[in-house]
């Protein structure tokens, strides 16, 4: 099976896992693993694959949710892009500090949601308490549940990366023919 194939399964897992999550913790403590997925996606190496997965992921959420479509597509490729630029910066790759810029981020998060109700979806603004109230237990309990993720994503990653997957968006100059 293919690093792509096992990236796209481990997406529909934490997306099942995000769902029972939903059911079974309270709204306090609910990790937000589909943003954990679209951070490890942002990563990888050069490509638009992780930023493709990243945005599906979000994207499924959406229409899986009562949220105006598109919201967290938004917000899941725009996680993924900031992880891109801060990789290098802040060196990711550590289970500390992956865990610590995953909690800050689900708080980011939060406030990128809020405004994004705000600007595009006016009608259907979350309360800015309700989202005070539960960012702080959704960004520990995101941060819990990405460290010991991040081995699977870092293999995951580098094997998709050693692999030529997805061609046809590889940009070839005339000097490659």
């Amino acid at each position: 099976m293919s690093a792509l194939a096992k990236l796209v399964g481990i997406g529909l897992a934490l997306l099942l896992g995000q769902v029972v999550a939903r059911m079974l913790l309270p709204a306090a403590i609910q990790p937000d693993l589909i943003l954990v997925f679209a951070l490890a996606m942002g990563l990888r190496g050069g490509g638009l694959q992780g930023l493709v997965l990243a945005f599906g992921a979000g994207f499924v959420l959406d229409v899986l949710s009562a949220s105006p479509l598109g919201l967290y597509s938004l917000l899941c490729g725009t996680a993924c892009a900031a992880t891109r630029l801060f990789d290098k910066a802040l060196y990711l790759r550590a289970a500390g500090p992956w865990a610590i810029y995953v909690g800050v981020y689900v708080v980011a998060n939060w406030i990128l949601l809020g405004v994004a109700q705000r600007l595009f979806a006016p009608d259907a603004i979350s309360d800015w308490a309700g989202l005070v109230l539960r960012a702080p237990g959704t960004a520990l309990a995101t941060a819990l549940a990405a460290a010991p993720l991040l081995s699977v994503f870092r293999r995951l990653l580098s094997e998709t990366d050693s692999e030529a997957a997805w061609p046809v968006l590889a940009t070839h100059g005339p000097r490659s023919r």
